[in-house]
């Protein structure tokens, strides 16, 4: 059961009939960040280069860049698929922890790649440059995963298969460059995101897991709940209703099917609708 009854999962106002979440701010401001990056480019300016973080870090100037570099992104035909993804990743975390730990967890991921360069750099002497929004949306991914594991991407993939298979290409890609600094990175802000996760998850429901029970249940297949019709006794002589269509069943069949999958939080106001009214039929034809 859930520990808190009131939680700042709703939108922060709403425009023409459409919800305004911290996430459509965020993703608006990465929208611009893409921009004057590539306005930035186009002209050549210094300004993007010092907006970046560097490791070593030269100067107190260069620790302002921690809250830029996120920003600096390179636009490419996959800008329009991050930004998607962002979105619906982070929102999906706002909508069912919480404003207040989606801020925390974007604190953590941009953190988590800052000081893992600057320990790094200084033990190994090598220099580094933190730039773009890629690591965070990678942990805003495991933390997706973590929080929907089983949730279907595309109605094919499970989430938490997504989540291997991208930290695997990472991991790759950094290490055919190589950039150990990076993979060193990437591997941490998955930790750090799981854990952050993890906690957040058992703090609001109040239910601790082992670890190793956590990690089983990743690989474990959710089971489906199916209604169940009453038996009727084959003595008993048919009736007009055993012919009549399941239709009632069937839509609540779909719909527990979901929340399975997604949980309750995935379901639209017109998809409870549909539940509940299905669950008003039901309830009738038991009566009967």
């Amino acid at each position: 059961m859930a520990r808190y009854t009131s939680r700042d999962t709703e939108p922060l106002a709403k425009w023409r009939g459409v919800p305004i979440y911290l996430t459509t701010i965020l993703a608006a401001l990465l929208v611009v960040g893409f921009l004057g990056s590539a306005f930035l480019k186009a002209a050549r300016s210094p300004l993007l280069e010092s907006l970046a973080f560097h490791t070593p870090v030269a100067s107190w100037k260069g620790w302002l860049s921690v809250l830029t570099y996120p920003f600096v992104s390179e636009v490419n035909f996959f800008t329009p698929f991050t930004i998607i993804c962002f979105y619906w990743w982070a929102a999906g975390i706002e909508t069912h922890l919480g404003r207040a730990p989606l801020v925390r967890l974007l604190l953590l991921l941009t953190l988590t790649p800052v000081v893992s360069d600057v320990v790094l750099s200084y033990a190994l002497k090598m220099n580094n440059v933190l730039a773009g929004d890629y690591i965070i949306t990678i942990g805003l991914l495991v933390a997706f995963a973590t929080l929907y594991p089983n949730a279907e991407w595309i109605g094919w993939v499970p989430f938490k298969y997504l989540a291997f298979a991208c930290i695997l290409c990472g991991s790759l890609m950094f290490v055919a460059e190589p950039a150990w600094l990076g993979v060193a990175s990437l591997w941490l802000v998955c930790l750090a995101s799981f854990s952050y996760l993890r906690g957040a998850i058992d703090r609001e429901y109040d239910d601790y897991v082992p670890l190793g029970a956590r990690v089983r249940a990743w690989f474990r297949r959710t089971p489906k709940l199916r209604i169940v019709q009453r038996r009727r006794d084959p003595e008993e002589p048919l009736t007009r209703e055993d012919f009549e269509d399941d239709e009632p069943e069937s839509e609540m069949d779909a719909l527990l099917d979901k929340i399975a999958r997604n949980g309750l939080a995935s379901l639209s106001p017109n998809e409870r609708a549909r539940l509940e009214l299905a669950r008003e039929e039901l309830l009738k034809k038991d009566r009967k």
